[in-house]
């Protein structure tokens, strides 16, 4: 095994172990239901989280320019998993909630947002969207198994055990982190010529709105329904998306960008805009399988087109993907809250799949060629 390999699957094993813990959490939401909490309340929550790692980001990726990566990396996995140790503690919404996940947010924003540079750099640009995509895939394999091991460890335990569950993967992805090579960028020369590509950013944004209205609220929807267990939604989609670099790779290469996008992204909204008619197990499994190779194909198409526009800032580069996507869940995180009280969830997942998909097209075909 070559030195490159062995980096690599280094960093996507403290990858794998920090998205256990951000994935167990995906659950939050029920256990904010539980406490007492409406939709608007649970979006606000999960959007404080977003609040922190859009504002954290920015400076992330300058300091990725001048510091250690992997020293970052190893900050953001601790400080993702000691506040989750904190959760049962909480009883009712109030600051302490909040302190939490804005703390969470920052940790987040410190791991993620030098993820993808870590992977890129050394690596040729034919070689990048393929391993940025696997990359991907590790991470949303752990939105299979985080919810499944959560939803398992609620029924036998309780929230507790969630929570604990999910604070100790975090603290062995800060463990494994220690061996990720460390390396110093060139430092920030050449700021000011920073390239971000209109399309793909803009896109980046639209593609965090449909997977954040997806992804916090499909679990108390389907509570709502009397459905208490989420993890088939979540298998279903890391199959999806697995199954784009693996069975789908080889055809996809072959398709024209612009038909790979828009397939992709109709199948991406089609989940949301057939919610309301779901009626059975198998169809939600099936929807959501498709709505992961949506996601499975645009996610790190996206990331490689924003890192390759600066290929000698990328750790900027990454930072700034990684801030328009949380940018896009912030404002599902508020704005599917608020249409949800005004309109109900079933609605309010139709809108997002017609406006979504349609601007998700429209941007991802007209804007790619555009940069600024």
């Amino acid at each position: 095994m070559d030195k490159t390999t062995r980096d690599y699957l280094i960093i996507l094993s403290a990858h794998f172990f920090f998205f256990l813990n951000f994935s167990e959490l995906i659950l939050l939401p029920k256990y904010l239901l539980l406490l007492g909490l409406e939709p608007l309340e649970i979006g606000v929550v999960m959007g404080s989280f977003s609040v922190a790692v859009v504002m954290a980001l920015p400076v992330v990726g300058l300091v990725s320019e001048t510091l250690s990566r992997k020293f970052l990396f190893m900050l953001g996995s601790a400080l993702m998993a000691l506040p989750t140790f904190l959760y049962p503690r909480i009883e009712a919404l109030g600051p302490g909630l909040f302190f939490l996940r804005v703390f969470q947010g920052v940790g987040f924003a410190c791991a993620f947002g030098v993820a993808g540079a870590m992977v890129s750099d050394g690596i040729s640009v034919s070689g990048r969207r393929q391993l940025l995509g696997i990359l991907t895939v590790v991470g949303i394999l752990t939105h299979a198994l985080g919810p499944a091991m959560g939803e398992y460890l609620i029924q036998a335990s309780g929230y507790p055990a969630l929570f604990r569950s999910a604070a100790l993967f975090g603290l062995v992805s800060c463990g494994i982190s220690m061996f990720i090579p460390s390396r110093i960028s060139g430092g920030l020369r050449g700021i000011s010529d920073v390239r971000l590509a209109f399309g793909p950013f803009v896109s980046t944004a639209l593609l965090g709105v449909i997977f954040g209205s997806v992804v916090i609220f499909l679990p108390p929807y389907l509570v709502m329904q009397g459905v208490n267990n989420s993890s088939p939604f979540f298998i279903a989609f890391v199959l999806g998306s697995i199954l784009v670099w693996t069975v789908l790779h080889r055809g996809i290469r072959h398709l024209r960008d612009e038909v790979a996008w828009v397939v992709s992204s109709l199948l991406l909204v089609l989940l949301l805009a057939f919610m309301g008619s779901v009626d059975r197990p198998s169809l939600l499994c099936t929807l959501s399988l498709l709505f992961g190779v949506g996601y499975g194909y645009l996610y790190p198409t996206l990331n490689a087109a924003v890192i390759e526009a600066n290929p000698s800032l990328k750790g900027v580069a990454n930072s700034a993907f990684v801030w328009s996507f949380n940018v896009g869940m912030l404002l599902a995180s508020v704005g599917f809250g608020s249409l949800c009280d005004l309109v109900g969830y079933e609605a309010a997942f139709l809108t997002v799949a017609v406006l979504g998909g349609v601007l998700l097209i429209a941007v991802g075909l007209v804007g790619p060629r555009e940069t600024t």
